[in-house]
């Protein structure tokens, strides 16, 4: 098939296209510069993201039959400012808004559009508690990020209008060598500093990069998919065991603390949504889908991760 992944050049990005690649599909990935997209495959184009307010050009749009929608501005990648807020919300929503106006646009027009939207969103939509587990029954909680998460995934249900089927995941804390939290997270392990942010017992709704790129690729071709899934391990834990398990995955000692007054006064706001708070989140509709992830416990998970390459270089 012709698939177009909107942030293809990401940490999760780059894998999906690799793996959608190896798969036999031809992938169209979305880049601001041209530079930006290493194509490894012949298999693997790139296209210009359209001006802002503007479509994609109906003549590329008729010959796509998947998106799988990943773009937007780094969450985790600078303090909150005011001006970061806005740049995470409208990267979001104008990318949305694009690909649906365009699969409008053609249906009107009587030509061909792509007739799957793959949305990526986060565990984040259900805010932050110490004890509550939600699953996708749950509505949206409150926050920066639940709101984020809730404009993003109500501009996607849009594409439900237009005869799209739109599968809305929502990503726990990505796992993999390379980058995401385990090269944040990992690093003063490795300098012998390692250790807990906060008090410890709030909860880290984890995946590791393969099975969510594995439920990726499941969702383009199983129908019965649509609507919201958790996209995280059915075995959620806690940050003191985050933090045992990654200083035995390592083989190093976690003995230090970060309190939480000082993770505020090095992150900011954000040090509150995602470090010193967290949920609990069941992937329910993907166990009633019968999915086997490949990775369901954190332990299994790191000492793949860690037995196959350094993440820490």
């Amino acid at each position: 098939m012709n698939i177009l992944v909107t942030g293809g050049t990401g940490y999760i990005g780059k894998a999906l296209v690799e793996s959608l690649a190896n798969a036999g599909h031809r992938i169209w990935v979305t880049t601001r510069n041209k530079g930006d997209a290493t194509m490894t495959k012949k298999s693997i184009l790139s296209v210009p993201i359209p001006p802002s307010h503007k479509r994609y050009p109906e003549e590329f749009f008729e010959t796509i039959d998947i998106v799988v929608n990943l773009a937007g501005e780094n969450i985790g990648g600078s303090r909150w400012t005011a001006d970061v807020k806005k740049r995470i919300v409208d990267s979001r929503l104008q990318v949305t808004g694009q690909i649906i106006e365009s699969c409008r646009y053609n249906r009107k027009a009587k030509r061909s559009y792509p007739k799957v939207l793959i949305h990526a969103s986060a565990v984040g939509y259900y805010g932050v508690h110490e004890q509550a587990t939600y699953t996708e029954a749950n509505g949206p909680g409150e926050g920066f990020l639940a709101e984020v998460c809730k404009e993003w995934e109500n501009a996607a249900r849009k594409g439900t209008d237009e005869g799209i089927r739109v599968v809305i995941l929502r990503f726990g804390v990505v796992l993999a060598a390379g980058g995401g939290m385990l090269e944040k997270m990992g690093r003063p392990f490795q300098w012998g500093v390692g250790g807990v942010v906060g008090e410890g017992n709030q909860w880290i709704s984890w995946v590791h990069r393969d099975d969510l790129l594995q439920v990726i690729e499941h969702a383009i071709t199983d129908e019965r998919m649509q609507g919201p899934y958790n996209l995280c391990s059915p075995n959620p834990v806690t940050m003191t065991e985050m933090t045992r398990a990654l200083a035995k995955a390592i083989g190093k000692p976690a003995w230090t603390k970060m309190p939480s007054w000082a993770a505020r006064l090095v992150f900011g706001e954000m040090a509150d949504e995602m470090l010193l708070q967290g949920q609990r989140v069941i992937p329910a509709n993907l166990e009633k889908l019968g999915y086997a992830f490949k990775y369901p416990s954190l332990e299994r998970a790191l000492s793949a991760i860690y037995s196959t390459v350094s993440v820490l270089k």
